[in-house]
């Protein structure tokens, strides 16, 4: 299982807040990506006032992958 974090700030390493966030039931992180990718750009679209910049996929052992870059 991996938590998808939506965030805001300069990069997604170290976001300056934690906007939304959710698990993702998959062993995959592929999966996991995809779908941090596709709720990233619909909340850019849907709610540009929450001010998303970037996603990150955290892994229960706390490895973290996120992007854009």
């Amino acid at each position: 299982m991996f938590r998808i974090e939506l965030t805001r700030g300069s990069s997604w390493q170290e976001p300056a807040e934690t906007i939304d966030h959710r698990d993702c039931e998959t062993n995959s992180i592929d999966a996991a990506v995809a779908e941090a990718k596709y709720w990233l750009v619909q909340t850019q679209k849907n709610a540009p006032a929450r001010g998303v910049t970037h996603y990150r996929v955290v892994g229960e052992n706390g490895t973290a992958l996120g992007g854009p870059p």
